[in-house]
């Protein structure tokens, strides 16, 4: 469900807004703290007038609130005139018949169980909201939990509480209170204010929040980071197919929550795999999305999978390796290979494996035979593992090479092969050449990590990059008759084998592989 906060700084302005508005969303919220002469009784008989299916909410908001929220949840830091205000303007959205008003926690229990006795005297039509906000920070889950609770122990319609994300975990533990809150039965908006929580506004309402706010048009914002009504449409779109989905009712049984799958790294704004999983997981029928997040603090991130409702999550660079530590089983081809691709959360117990050797030799094989064939893999982090550990189990024999010489005898040593350093590379005569660096990656496309004469040795040359299609040392090894692999093959192997993994079923790869060319071309014709 959409809401649209109407913020006009005249009434005037305002009733525009209302008309505009409830032509394309599911609420309203009347900021009557913003809209400086708004008159209340006319804003609402407006917005009825233009629908009687648009949901009404009124709030009176004062900063002090937002200020002092974390500071002091039993009311106070208001003059009483400012008090007397608010609460004749929230009085009297219950009288005009508003379908909800919005009170901050903070006001205390008794202003909040005195506007609960209004609303029963005047039959119960309006529902409250009971809101915390923090405009300077997320507090920790716990804290929030318990926040949580003092709200709900009011017995609102809605709890809401908005946090500041100052980094993209932040986005996590308010996330996981729309789960939460679904086992206990009660209705949430959970989300994170400020650009970096963004993400929250895009995957909570899968999550079954009870609504998102979005702002008319841009520069409009009732909070830091809204999205426009149009963007929140959008995306709305692209994540639940042509037709929207109803919000999921609030449930209590585990089973039948949806299941949503993450990307964890940094950086992650250039990966496909959103649009890929995402037309693979509505294809499956599966309900749940799949989203990308920019990671700083692993560690805090892979608290948010135990707790949130995450069946699963990709992880990509650079975690691979480091991400091993935070999890409570891995597979024996992630612990040969030393990185972990693909996590499984079961009931809060995440295991560690990895797809990304099946995905590049399922390529291989498409193209070669890899027994008795010798492989160059330049790089050694996470995915040049992934293609040793491959190669080796398949019959074949890699050598590394590395421009950072400790860390390339370390990966040699591992599996027992031999390793140069990058400027030797022209010394080697093999098969194969696999570059699974970034080097080359979308935007730096001019870049390759090997000089073209070098590629004139190989019968095959494979990049595992696949954004774009056909990178510089791709372009080079053409021109040198060389048989050219593009990491496509690979990336929707790797991801239809993680959708396996969580869910069991076997995703439609050709579909997986029409969507991303799809991406790539419009992004060329742009």
């Amino acid at each position: 469900m959409i809401c649209i906060p109407i913020t006009a700084i005249s009434n005037k302005e305002a009733l525009d807004d209302i008309e505009r508005s409830c032509r394309i969303a599911d609420a309203i919220e009347l900021r009557m703290d913003l809209i400086a002469d708004g008159t209340l009784a006319e804003l609402i008989t407006a917005a009825r007038c233009r629908s009687n299916k648009v949901a009404i909410i009124v709030t009176r908001r004062e900063k002090e609130e937002a200020a002092r929220a974390d500071e002091n949840l039993a009311g106070g830091g208001k003059t009483k005139d400012q008090k007397d205000k608010k609460f004749a303007v929230l009085k009297q959205a219950i009288e005009l018949g508003a379908d909800y008003i919005d009170i901050e926690l903070a006001c205390g229990v008794e202003a909040i169980e005195e506007l609960k006795s209004h609303c029963a005297r005047r039959g119960g039509s309006t529902k409250i909201i009971i809101s915390y906000h923090n405009f300077q920070r997320t507090p920790s889950l716990t804290r929030l939990k318990g926040i949580f609770h003092q709200c709900r122990e009011l017995k609102p319609a809605v709890v809401k509480i908005v946090t500041y994300a100052r980094r993209p975990e932040d986005n996590l533990p308010v996330l996981n209170l729309i789960p939460y809150a679904r086992k206990h039965l009660q209705e949430i908006i959970a989300l994170c204010m400020g650009d970096q929580g963004r993400i929250s506004r895009l995957m909570a309402p899968s999550l079954g929040n009870f609504l998102g706010f979005a702002t008319l048009s841009p520069g409009t914002p009732s909070a830091p980071g809204q999205l426009t009504v149009t963007e929140t449409m959008q995306i709305n779109k692209l994540i639940n197919g042509a037709e929207p989905k109803q919000n999921p009712p609030v449930l209590s049984g585990e089973g039948s929550q949806l299941r949503n799958y993450i990307l964890l790294g940094n950086p992650v704004g250039q990966s496909l795999s959103p649009l890929m999983h995402n037309a693979a997981l509505n294809d499956l029928g599966i309900a749940g999305n799949y989203n990308a997040f920019c990671v700083s603090d692993l560690a805090a991130a892979l608290q948010g999978v135990r707790g949130m409702n995450i069946g699963g999550a990709s992880v990509t660079i650079p975690f691979k390796s480091a991400v091993m530590e935070y999890l409570d089983d891995i597979t024996d081809d992630a612990l040969n290979i030393g990185a972990v691709n693909t996590i499984i959360n079961s009931n809060g117990r995440l295991t560690g494996a990895n797809t990304d050797w099946l995905g590049l030799i399922i390529a291989l094989r498409q193209a070669m035979r890899i027994e008795g064939m010798k492989f160059v893999i330049v790089g050694a982090g996470g995915t040049a593992r992934a293609a040793a550990y491959g190669i080796m189990k398949e019959g074949g024999f890699p050598v590394i090479v590395n421009r950072t010489t400790e860390n390339g005898k370390l990966l040699a040593v591992k599996f027992n092969c031999p390793f140069y350093a990058l400027e030797e590379i022209g010394k080697i005569e093999a098969d194969c050449l696999i570059n699974t660096t970034p080097v080359g990656m979308y935007p730096h496309i001019d870049e390759s990590p090997v000089d073209s004469a070098v590629l004139a040795g190989y019968k095959y040359v494979m990049d595992v990059i696949y954004h774009p299609l056909e990178t510089k040392m791709l372009q080079n090894a053409g021109k040198r008759g060389c048989h050219l692999l593009t990491g496509l093959d690979m990336f929707v192997h790797q991801g239809a084998e993680q959708i396996k993994l969580w869910t069991g079923r076997e995703p439609n790869r050709a579909l997986m592989k029409k969507v991303v060319i799809s991406s790539l071309h419009r992004e060329l014709s742009l």
